[in-house]
């Protein structure tokens, strides 16, 4: 067989063998090109003349095929898991304290309370409880008077307004902020909760609004650890980008 013949007879059973290996482990297997690889074949099967190396070519046509279907397998397996990575899923299961996965359970876990648990005294009991329940706009009231609000934004120039801020202390306290994340992550990241840590929670939740402008001014990048669920600050220089999203801190 003439060299040429047989590098493109080597590239036939390299596909196979490729093929068999995804087959045989837990690969991706997107990662073959089917496309690709059925062009190289429609390519070289004029020139086989051979009855062994036509064999060969049927044989790696037949192997593509297999990849086809684990790639039906696998997207079916995703769009079941509603695009949960197992994976990931099962590297947060193995972070997790045993305390951690017990806690979880307990708040995963409703148990449906049967018929034969319900009785006449204890309907009337909790019928009894409902009637009687004070509404959530009056609960408060001793505490807290009438100026209970809903949870909402505030613009600046509210928090102005309530003598919160004035213009040129906001300015101040931003940059003063701004230079102190520069300073103490030397171009790195830092942990977000020990950052706008302070002495009282008042001061905590300045910090974290002053952090929040400092963020959405494209002057610091937030990054959240999808596994340990941990939130990185840093500095950045320039523009904001098109990736951008929204996210949601609590602060305690």
């Amino acid at each position: 067989m003439p060299e040429r013949e047989d590098k493109k007879l080597e590239d036939i059973l390299r596909l196979i063998e490729l093929c068999k290996s995804v087959q045989s482990s837990s690969v991706n297997p997107f990662e073959v090109d089917i496309r690709e690889k059925l062009l190289m074949l429609k390519k070289h099967i004029p020139e086989w003349k051979l009855i062994d190396v036509m064999l060969k070519d049927s044989e790696a046509l037949h192997q593509l095929v297999q990849i086809v279907k684990l790639q039906d397998q696998w997207i079916k397996s995703r769009a079941s898991s509603l695009y949960i990575d197992p994976l990931l899923l099962e590297l947060k299961i193995r972070l997790l304290t045993r305390e951690d996965l017990a806690d979880s359970f307990v708040k995963c876990w409703h148990p449906v309370a049967q018929v034969d648990q319900l009785t006449a005294r204890g309907l009337e009991k909790a019928f009894t409880y409902w009637r009687d329940l004070v509404p959530m706009s009056e609960r408060f009231k001793q505490e807290f008077g009438n100026y209970a609000v809903a949870p909402g934004q505030m613009s600046f120039e509210e928090l102005e307004g309530l003598n919160i801020f004035t213009k040129e202390e906001f300015e101040t306290r931003l940059n003063a902020v701004y230079d102190e994340l520069v300073q103490k992550s030397a171009g790195g990241e830092l942990d977000y909760r020990q950052f706008i840590r302070a002495p009282t929670f008042e001061e905590t939740a300045v910090r974290a609004y002053l952090v929040a402008f400092v963020v959405t001014d494209g002057r610091a990048n937030i990054r959240i650890d999808p596994l340990t669920e941990e939130i990185f600050l840093s500095p950045t220089a320039g523009p904001i980008g098109s990736d951008t999203k929204s996210v949601a801190i609590e602060i305690t």
